[in-house]
């Protein structure tokens, strides 16, 4: 599972006071989104079009500078310098997959060996 990471401090930030809580609801959700389909930042417009008010709410966010208008819809403004990337993202799957077949493992035989004694 990817995550979406929001700064603990983006409550007080200015660009989020401007956009306001609409369109931060709107920023959040979408943030979820493209990290959940591996889109790297990128917001589809068919997918802001589906909220009521979203091409609206995606104007306001452009306008105080979180997201940039793309050719299929809007970018998160600086994506790549706090999101993980799609190898991190990748690698980090790849590491808790093998920890939990070693873990398995481990338990199987720890129960291989208490049913020989």
């Amino acid at each position: 599972m990817a995550w979406f990471r929001v700064d603990d401090q983006l409550h007080g930030h200015p660009k989020a006071r401007q956009a306001g809580l609409a369109a931060m609801g709107l920023w959040s959700l979408a943030g979820s989104y493209s990290a959940s389909y591996g889109l790297a930042g990128d917001v589809p417009a068919h997918y802001v079009a589906g909220w009521p008010n979203g091409r609206k709410l995606a104007q306001a966010l452009v306008a105080c500078g979180l997201w940039e208008t793309t050719e299929n819809g809007w970018r998160f403004h600086d994506w790549d310098d706090y999101q993980p990337s799609a190898d991190e993202i990748e690698e980090a799957r790849a590491a808790a997959r093998r920890r939990q077949r070693e873990h398995r493992q481990k338990l199987r035989s720890q129960r291989d060996n208490q049913e020989t004694k």
